[in-house]
């Protein structure tokens, strides 16, 4: 097989630390190879040869890890010949790796080795990722954890080259119809693989119609002997299920343009959604609460991403006030957050929101259980004092009480400290109550609610005023000072505010549009969470919240509220590693705050902080501190891999804002130029103008308003303007003629 494979390699051999490979080496053949292989390496093209998967530049192959741990019986293991019964006429190398037939662990040794396969060039890492996986679907005993987009390989002088001749690269394995020309009958040991791969490859030319299943019978037809019809079922459910995947890969080609029905110079359309909105990444958080998350979300049937957004404002609610992070020697964060979830009417907001909120409401409720005595002798007390105070005052007036008797009374009230009922959070509040309650609760509080009526609050529906400032010191932790007529003086140095709202759509549309709300950077404080609803696909037979559950769950959260508030925060700290994730993932954000986040720049400047912030949250709920046995908590440190899923957790949320933002009332791009496709499917249109799509489509009523939608959808694919080659010099320009993308009509 001819081939030129480029290898970086570095000047280490083991050396896992080293991240990198200035060395570029061109292998041909076996003894290249094994050259290029004698030292640690990669196959990828870094930015400056430096390994990370930030500077992914571009990679020609695809390496994946056959170590055949899948089984201990030797007749199961396989080799590296025999990868070639499911990727025929596939080129690949095989070099062993330094573990070859050696013991590992507790496994005997046995067959262990690297699988090289050319791809068509990619130039991102997630698609080298995706593609690792759609691979490993077919194929499942490649090792699933060897997919990091930044892997390096250790050098093994000792590596054995096999080189399996084929005519096609594993990209085209997936697009190109390979199995014509096989023999004319499939004999048992490849009867389910040729037929899977052979099926595959029709539906790549066919698509998954009468052609493919036409395809499939005759293949399952030439199998000796024949497969039962459980197991063509079963291959054909497969089939389907993988070429839908397949057919996101950024290499596929459409069926319509395979088989010549549309001519290639027409790409598929970009979708009009700028963005898919992501899963919420319940790994991320720790394990009790994940499980409670996932446990919560199948009972209610609710988006997953509902009950894990609310776990962040419950882990802020129970740390807020208590604790501080530090991001830089001069940079600290609060550990309050505020969370925005969105969601229309009947989304069991209000379910998902009483489960999560469930150990701090029973927290509240026992501890004013227990010290209701102390709170009602507080009341007494305070009253007694009170009536004291007057007392004295009035003697004091008439020169009948002594200085002494003044002094007394002034440094008892100005000790006496009232015991109140614990208030963790609030629900309807006004902004100047919402002073008074920090006031009373030490500087802290939180507003928890399944509506979105804060903001009409916020907005001077009962003042007439925007008052918003409480809000926004709040979040930051600057101090609050009120000093009005009619009130006393109120002052908070360190205010801790959490909020956590369940909104609908079109109250976040209003809030999003308000332009103090926004200019003042309220709207940029909020985590949003968007989720696709589950109305219509519930299930009525749901699993309940297993006990254990609930009660780990419940013991964490419970743990949390214990921490002592003592005024003076505990800092956590980050260890080098968080450090590094941190200061890489700003450095990632910051040059796109003026280009790719230059519309939502507000939200995206703060989301560094909020990181941090989440970083914070999740240290603290990655332990007990069970307080009733241990005197002294060790200090608190953000690991590397606390820091790595609060940044995953930040992505998540900056993916949400994005789709949170276009719920904007006059971001009306995606309706309108939907209009205009419905008029152009109805009336099946390959090409018309200006003046034909403003008569049939009457909401357009000038060209203004027509043109830039049309100018969208030219620029989305859907549509192509047509050069006027006989287009005259003077005179009035003609009408703008377009031509329709034949894939409007490819289902």
């Amino acid at each position: 097989m001819d081939f030129k494979l480029p290898v970086w390699v570095s000047n280490y051999v083991g050396n896992e630390k080293n991240c990198r490979y200035p060395h570029e080496c061109e292998a041909y053949d076996a003894d290249t190879l094994k050259k290029c292989f004698s030292k640690d390496h990669v196959f990828i093209k870094f930015k400056d040869n430096y390994r990370s998967d930030e500077n992914f530049m571009y990679a020609d192959v695809l390496v994946l890890d056959c170590d055949n741990t899948h089984s201990d019986d030797p007749d199961d293991w396989y080799t590296p010949e025999e990868i070639a019964k499911y990727f025929p006429m596939t080129r690949y190398i095989t070099y062993t790796s330094r573990n070859n037939m050696k013991q590992k662990g507790d496994r005997a040794p046995r067959p262990r080795f690297h699988v090289i396969f050319f791809v068509e060039r990619i130039t991102d890492s997630q698609t080298y990722k995706n593609l690792f996986t759609l691979i490993r679907e077919y194929f499942p005993h490649f090792d699933s954890g060897a997919k990091d987009a930044a892997r390096f390989f250790f050098g093994n002088p000792e590596t054995e080259i096999y080189i399996s001749e084929g005519s096609i690269n594993l990209s085209q394995f997936l697009n190109v119809d390979t199995f014509v020309k096989m023999e004319s009958k499939i004999y048992q040991g490849r009867r389910n693989d040729q037929l899977f791969a052979s099926t595959l490859a029709s539906m790549t030319r066919y698509g998954v119609g009468e052609e493919a299943k036409d395809w499939f019978t005759l293949q399952a037809n030439r199998c000796e002997p024949p497969l039962d019809d459980k197991e063509l079922r079963l291959i054909w459910r497969q089939c389907k299920k993988y070429y839908l995947k397949i057919s996101k890969s950024p290499n596929y080609v459409a069926p319509a343009v395979y088989n010549g029905k549309i001519d290639p110079i027409w790409s598929e359309p970009i979708p009009f959604s700028a963005s898919l909105k992501e899963l919420f990444p319940v790994d991320a958080l720790p394990a009790p609460i994940a499980d409670y998350v996932r446990a919560v979300s199948e009972s209610t049937q609710t988006p997953v991403d509902m009950a894990g957004a609310l776990s962040l404002a419950v882990i802020s609610t129970c740390m807020q006030g208590k604790f501080l992070v530090r991001g830089k020697a001069d940079w600290f964060e609060p550990v309050n957050t505020y969370v925005l979830a969105i969601a229309p009417p009947s989304e069991r907001k209000s379910a998902v929101q009483k489960l999560m909120l469930r150990p701090i409401n029973e927290y509240e409720t026992d501890y004013n259980r227990e010290n209701a005595g102390r709170v009602e002798t507080s009341r007494m007390q305070k009253r007694i004092l009170e009536r004291r105070q007057k007392a004295i005052e009035d003697q004091m007036a008439k020169g009948k009480a002594t200085q002494e008797e003044f002094d007394k009374i002034v440094d008892e009230v100005t000790q006496f400290e009232e015991v109140t009922p614990m208030h963790i959070y609030v629900d309807d509040i006004t902004t100047e109550k919402l002073v008074s309650v920090l006031s009373a609760n030490k500087g802290r509080a939180a507003i928890i609610s399944t509506e979105g009526g804060i903001f009409d609050t916020l907005a001077g529906i009962y003042t007439k005023n925007v008052n918003i400032d409480v809000m926004l010191k709040g979040y930051s932790g600057d101090p609050i000072r009120v000093d009005r007529i009619g009130r006393d003086s109120e002052s908070i140095l360190n205010p801790a505010l959490t909020v956590l709202l369940m909104a609908q759509p079109n109250v976040v549309s209003e809030v999003l549009s308000n332009t103090t709300f926004r200019g003042r950077g309220l709207t940029a404080r909020f985590l949003y969470c968007m989720p696709d609803s589950y109305v219509g696909t519930r299930k009525f037979n749901s699993h309940p919240i297993d006990d254990d559950i609930t009660h780990r769950y419940s013991h964490l959260v419970k743990d949390m509220l214990d921490d002592e508030y003592t005024g003076e925060p505990e800092v956590i700290t980050l260890s080098p590693n968080a450090d590094k994730l941190l200061a890489a993932f700003a450095e990632e954000i910051e040059p796109k705050l003026v280009k790719e986040y230059a519309e939502i720049s507000d939200w995206v400047g703060k989301l560094v902080g909020n990181t941090l912030r989440i970083a914070g949250l999740l240290c603290r709920a990655s332990t007990t501190r069970e307080h009733d046995f241990l005197d002294v908590s060790e200090p608190l440190e953000i690991s590397g891999d606390t820091m790595g899923n609060a940044i995953r957790l930040g992505r998540y949320f900056l993916n949400h804002a994005q789709a949170a933002y276009s719920v904007l009332p006059e971001d009306r791009a995606n309706h309108d130029a939907m209009v205009i496709l419905d008029m152009i499917r109805e009336r099946k249109l390959t090409m018309f103008d200006r003046r034909e799509a403003m008569r049939n489509c009457r909401k357009f009523k000038t060209v203004a308003v027509i043109q830039p939608i049309l100018d969208f959808l030219e620029d989305y694919g859907y549509i192509a303007q047509i050069p006027d080659i006989n287009k005259p010099k003077t005179g009035r320009p003609p009408l703008p003629k377009y031509a329709v993308n034949p894939y409007v009509y490819v289902d």
